[in-house]
């Protein structure tokens, strides 16, 4: 089984490196996103770890609670995120979500801290952005409709206590405000 697993995250990274560093020209993620939340998935229940269960248990789970992981958890905003602010431009983005900190993300593969980021566009003009860590793998795929309105955001979570976890996230481009 620990073959399979190895086998199965070597092949996503393999598949990750196609991945195209510059942004397609008619790709514009910017701007202010609303969640549709009637055609969007709960986010998962995500535990953390209290200073007993590191103590007693080495960061064991018991009982059938959310998933406890053993490393750092990774922040996951865009799992409960309402609403977000997307800058976009040639090499990179950034996010902005209410009350979390400003993610950054650079086109091509950048280590940060005990994570391994991995962010490009594939064939199909979305962009794939991925995370690989232990003790959590999270793979993001943005895609925007054909009118510019509707982004697609799917989520995938992998990890020793949370295998093939499928999460679809709908949001709507909020109008921009007019200066008058």
């Amino acid at each position: 089984m620990k073959a399979l697993c190895t086998m199965s995250l070597l092949f996503a990274l393999a598949a990750c490196s196609h991945l195209e560093t510059r942004s397609p020209g008619r790709v514009d993620l910017s701007g202010t996103w609303e969640l549709d939340a009637r055609r969007s998935d709960s986010p998962p229940p995500l535990g953390r770890r209290s200073r007993s269960e590191v103590d007693d248990s080495n960061g064991v789970s018991s009982g059938n609670g959310p998933p406890h992981f053993s490393g750092p958890m990774p922040l996951l905003p865009m799992l409960t995120a309402t609403s977000m602010t997307i800058a976009q431009d040639p090499t990179s983005m950034g996010v902005d979500y209410p009350n979390q900190p400003y993610r950054d993300v650079k086109w091509g593969k950048q280590k940060r801290g005990l994570y391994v980021v991995e962010a490009g566009w594939d064939d199909k003009q979305r962009l794939i952005i991925e995370t690989t860590s232990k003790p959590l793998d999270v793979r993001e795929i943005y895609s925007i409709d054909a009118s510019g309105d509707t982004l697609t955001l799917q989520i995938d979570l992998n990890g020793e206590r949370m295998e093939g976890r499928h999460v679809t996230r709908v949001f709507t481009r909020k109008p921009a405000e007019h200066a008058q």
